[in-house]
C-alpha cells in the first residue's frame, strides 16, 4: 500500500453526514492554523507519518495542505515524500487549484497541478508543466482535498449519504459516504467521541485508488470540528491503521 493513500483517503471525509441530529460546524475563519498529526501503521509495523494543515495566504486565499512521508527505517526500502495543496478563495470554499508532488521509491518526483476555470466550467489538468486534459465541471466542484474542508463547514441535519461533484484533473465523479455509527475511541492524542463513516467512491484515480473490495473506515470527532482521528483499511498484503498523534487548533 502507498504511502500517499494513508493521506489522500481523508479527503472523503467531506461526504459524510456524521449525526442524524442537527449539528452546527466549524466556520472557515477558525480553520487557519490548525495541523493536525498522525502516524500509519502496517499491520502492527509503524510504517509512515502523515498530517493535514490550513494555512492563510497574504493574498486572502486559504490553503489546504496534506503531507505523507515514510520512517527512517523503510527509507532504505522504499523512500516516500509527498505533498498535496488545494487553494480556495473565500468566503466560500470552491477549488481554485490543486497541486501534488509525489515521490515513491527511487525515481523522480511527479508533479501535478488541476487548475479550475469556473467561467468556462473546465479542470485543467498539467503533468510535469505540460497541459494534459481538460474536463468539464460544474459549479462548485470540489478538489480531492479541499472536499475536506468544505465539509467541515457545513451544518449537518441528517444521517443519510451527501453527494458532492469531484475533480482530480482526470476524471469528474460523483461519490458518496455512509453513517455506521459511533464509537469512543483512543489514539495518541488522546480519547474521542466519534462518528464511524465508510466513504464510497470509486473511479477517480489518482488519490483514490485503493485495492479491488477493499473497506475504508473512518472516524471522525462528534462535535463541530468533525476532526479525521482515525482510519481502518485492507489491502491485498495487509490492513493500515492511521492514527492522529496531536492536534494544534486554529485561530
Amino acid at each position: 500500500m502507498k504511502i500517499r493513500q494513508f493521506v489522500s483517503v481523508f479527503v472523503l471525509l467531506a461526504l459524510a453526514a456524521p449525526s442524524s441530529a442537527p449539528a452546527l460546524s466549524v466556520g472557515l475563519n477558525r480553520l487557519p492554523g490548525e495541523i493536525l498529526e498522525y502516524r500509519i501503521r502496517w499491520g502492527i509495523i509503524p510504517a509512515g507519518k502523515a498530517a493535514l494543515s490550513v494555512v492563510g495566504a497574504d493574498d486572502g486565499s486559504i490553503r489546504f495542505r496534506a503531507t505523507a512521508e515514510s520512517l527512517p527505517a523503510l527509507d532504505l526500502i522504499y523512500p516516500v515524500r509527498n505533498f498535496m495543496e488545494s487553494t480556495i478563495h473565500p468566503p466560500g470554499i470552491t477549488a481554485a487549484r490543486y497541486y501534488k508532488k509525489v515521490k515513491e521509491g527511487w525515481g523522480k518526483a511527479r508533479e501535478e497541478e488541476v487548475v479550475f476555470d469556473p467561467e468556462a466550467g473546465l479542470a485543467r489538468h498539467f503533468k510535469n508543466g505540460k497541459l494534459r486534459r481538460e474536463v468539464q465541471v460544474p459549479q462548485g466542484v470540489q478538489d480531492p482535498l479541499s472536499c475536506l474542508y468544505w465539509y467541515r463547514t457545513q451544518d449537518i441535519e441528517q444521517s443519510i449519504p451527501i453527494y458532492l461533484d469531484i475533480a482530480d484533473g482526470s476524471k469528474l465523479v460523483r461519490g458518496s459516504v455512509s453513517v455506521l455509527g459511533r464509537e469512543r475511541v483512543d489514539t495518541p492524542a488522546g480519547t474521542f467521541d466519534t462518528v464511524i463513516i465508510e466513504p464510497r467512491m470509486e473511479g477517480i484515480g489518482g488519490v483514490f485508488k485503493k485495492s479491488p473490495g477493499a473497506r475504508i473506515l473512518i472516524w471522525l470527532t462528534d462535535d463541530s470540528w468533525h476532526r479525521p482521528v482515525k482510519l481502518q483499511s485492507e489491502v491485498i498484503i495487509g490492513s493500515f491503521t492511521v492514527e492522529l498523534t496531536s492536534i494544534r487548533s486554529g485561530s
